[in-house]
């Protein structure tokens, strides 16, 4: 009887527990859904308003002036404001019966292209004179429309002014955002019908909502589902920023996980009611052979076999128990290694749009000879250097946990290191107004150089960055045989409950809108990474308001400085125009704009798909030449001076593989560089193993360069990047 009250005990408990996790858990995923809605609403309103903006300002601009005067004020415009008309291009000026007086032909049509709406739909009478949106077309182009009424000197109606704002501005943002399906985003009038956007055409009235606030329905019926309902006004316009996800969607990993929960409270609460029958018979078991026991001793070796079946039984239960288990652990780390290789390709495919927009737009550059043209090349740039940086910081990561980053340790003075820290960050400490120093140190440790100042750098870059006035001390103090070098700031500090987050991968303090400008959230994951590479210590402390120490660990040496070795000339770069380079590329936007870029550089190139098609190439093919004579034709082998390839071919052959086999096609070895946009640790190791130079896409035209002619430069063959500096300034580098 006590064993089975205490079984049921446990199983109420448990069953307690979980009826309260399983609720904290709902309410969880609810907020995160509503917190996920609220921030996809406040990117796609940033994005939106930033788009439209220019297009409200010049109505307001070119409406504020006519407005009173009528459509015969068009032609007093002034020279700044025609400038700005001409610039924008994309304004119309109709009159009160609808004739275009001014640009181009409008077309205004229901967002779903069902057919043509009036001016009416477009500029209701009680809007006067306030700016309304609608879905068109302007000059054939599907745009959204901007109108505002145009009075004359009797404030009577005479014609309307319309900017037109192309839909295609506005689509990264949606298709980031949105997919139609799980997610629904678009940019909606306040009745609800959609101007632009991904999912329901129509919501019904909305809530009003003053300009700039933001509201969020947790139930609002969005094509018949109840869905999570995400909305924000832009300031001077009546267009809503609209993002919503079904809660069936929201809801059904909360669902998957309450099934298994049921299932293993169910398999619980049997083998707690399994073991308290079990025990009451054991107890019967038992007391009965007690009594055959007090009765005659001839029966004691009887009772001894029961028991030792009853044990035999519970062992087995106990062995059975633990194979399940394991079975479970090994079905856990197929999980996870299911997740590493997926995010491995997602990394890889993404790096290939990535290099191909580089190099195409590094030829587009240098081809523009309009100023403005090329201040929208430059701002092109910028934003394939913000994606280009979020790839290289993951790659670092991935390159730190797939171990093939060995530490070269060796005695390093501390002034040394202190000298590459103020070189390296004294100008971004002085365009903050910082003042950034260094306590002067003659003592020498035990450490890899480049990984100890890569780690130093990153606390000190991270110390620049929350630091808003004031200093940043770097210094270190002696603690037996370590010494200990920390950076001081004067920031705003770090909350005590945090100190144990900020380590972790994507953690950042103060950014809850994610604003790349401050930082990926990698940093601090870096340097937790490489202290443990080393084996070196790293700590914190903070108090808010009034700064932070982030201080590392180091074994030391001695006290006196070294002498310095000896400079290592570096390897001179040889021209390389006017080489024959076979690029080996399966996908043809890749290979056009590797080879446009190449030629462009004075090189010959030549083109294979795989690799079988590249030793095929190389093996047979040959090239007529016509000599000046027209009777003179010779023939050119083609003998490739370098194997440029992807690391990934279709067929059985690698791109380390493909430039093996074409040295041994050619009977020598052949300069090989391995351009590649996977970071899986197994991929990492068996690239650094070969003699080829390995770049991770994207990569620079001006590091392809630099790549070209120092591969060339180099006897084929005979570099190995084993050591943790050439590894790391590789991945750098890329």
């Amino acid at each position: 009887m006590p064993l089975t009250v205490l079984c049921a005990a446990l199983a109420l408990l448990g069953s307690v527990s979980w009826v309260a996790v399983t609720i904290l858990d709902y309410r969880d995923t609810l907020e995160r859904s509503e917190e996920t809605v609220r921030q996809a609403v406040t990117l796609l309103d940033g994005h939106a308003s930033s788009v439209l903006e220019p297009g409200v300002t010049l109505l307001q601009q070119v409406a504020d002036r006519m407005d009173g005067r009528g459509l015969g004020a068009w032609a007093e415009r002034s020279l700044m404001e025609a400038m700005a008309v001409e610039r924008f291009g994309r304004m119309t000026v109709l009159d009160a019966n609808g004739m275009l007086r001014f640009g181009a032909a409008v077309a205004v049509e229901g967002p779903d292209g069902g057919g043509p709406m009036t001016l009416a739909h477009v500029l209701p009478p009680e809007e006067e004179r306030a700016i309304q949106a609608a879905f068109g077309h302007m000059a054939g182009q599907p745009s959204i429309l901007l109108a505002r009424r145009i009075h004359d000197m009797a404030g009577v109606f005479d014609g309307v002014i319309l900017v037109a704002v192309p839909v295609s501005s506005l689509m990264p943002a949606l298709n980031a955002l949105g997919d139609g399906m799980q997610r629904s985003v678009g940019l909606f009038r306040p009745d609800g019908m959609q101007l632009v956007g991904f999912g329901a055409a129509a919501l019904g009235m909305l809530p009003p909502l003053a300009p700039g606030a933001e509201r969020l329905e947790a139930e609002w019926t969005v094509d018949g589902r109840p869905s999570m309902l995400g909305l924000s006004r832009m300031l001077r316009m009546p267009v809503l920023s609209v993002v919503s996800i079904p809660r069936a969607v929201v809801l059904d990993p909360w669902h998957v996980r309450l099934e298994r929960g049921l299932a293993v409270m169910a398999a619980g609460v049997a083998a707690l009611v399994g073991l308290s029958l079990l025990g009451v018979a054991g107890l019967r078991r038992e007391a009965s052979a007690r009594r055959r026991l007090a009765e005659a001793n001839g029966q004691l070796e009887q009772a001894n076999a029961r028991l030792e079946q009853r044990v035999e039984e519970r062992t087995a239960a106990l062995s059975a128990a633990n194979l399940e288990l394991s079975r479970a652990l090994a079905e856990k780390e197929r999980a996870n290694q299911v997740k590493g290789r997926f995010l491995s390709a997602a990394n890889h495919d993404l790096r290939q749009p990535f290099q191909a927009l580089r190099l195409f737009h590094h030829i587009l550059t240098e081809r523009l000879a309009d100023t403005r043209d090329r201040a929208i090349a430059e701002k092109m740039g910028e934003a394939l250097d913000a994606g280009e940086k979020l790839l290289h910081a993951l790659l670092e990561v991935a390159t730190l946990d797939a171990g093939v980053v060995r530490p070269q340790l060796a005695d390093v003075p501390v002034p040394v290191i202190f000298d590459d820290l103020l070189a390296e960050f004294r100008g971004l400490a002085a365009e903050k107004g910082l003042q950034l120093r260094a306590m002067p140190s003659r003592m020498v440790v035990r450490t890899d150089r480049a990984l100890l100042t890569r780690m130093l750098g990153d606390l000190v870059r991270n110390a620049i960055r929350f630091t808003d006035a004031g200093r940043v001390t770097i210094g270190c103090r002696r603690r037996g045989h370590s010494l200990r070098i920390e950076i001081w700031d004067t920031g705003s500090g770090i909350p005590a409950e945090q100190l144990d987050n900020i380590f972790e991968d994507f953690v950042q303090l103060g950014n809850p809108e994610r604003d790349r400008r401050q930082g990926l959230g990698l940093g601090l994951a870096k340097v937790r990474r490489k202290a443990a590479l080393l084996g070196h210590a790293v700590e914190v402390r903070s108090h808010q308001d009034r700064g932070s120490v982030f201080a590392v660990t180091v074994p030391t040496v001695e006290t006196e400085r070294p002498p310095a070795p000896p400079p290592v000339p570096a390897a001179a770069c040889v021209a390389t125009g006017g080489r024959l380079i076979l690029v080996v590329e399966d996908d043809p936007v890749q290979r056009d704009a590797m080879r446009l870029l190449l030629e462009s550089w004075g090189h010959r190139v030549i083109e294979a798909a795989d690799g079988e098609a590249a030793l095929a190439l190389v093996g047979g093919a040959v090239r007529v030449v016509e000599a000046a004579e027209p009777a003179s034709i010779t023939r050119e082998v083609l003998v490739p001076d370098m194997v440029v390839s992807d690391f990934r071919l279709p067929g059985g052959l690698t791109g380390v593989q493909t430039v093996a086999k074409v040295g041994e096609r050619l009977g020598r070895a052949v300069a090989g560089l391995i351009l590649t946009g996977d970071t899986a640790p197994e991929r990492i190791r068996d690239a650094v193993a070969t003699g080829c130079r390995l770049l991770h896409k994207p990569v620079t035209p001006d590091d392809l360069r630099d790549a070209i002619a120092m591969t060339l430069a180099e006897q084929p063959g005979a570099r190995a990047a084993t050591d943790s500096e050439k590894i790391l300034e590789n991945q750098q580098t890329t």
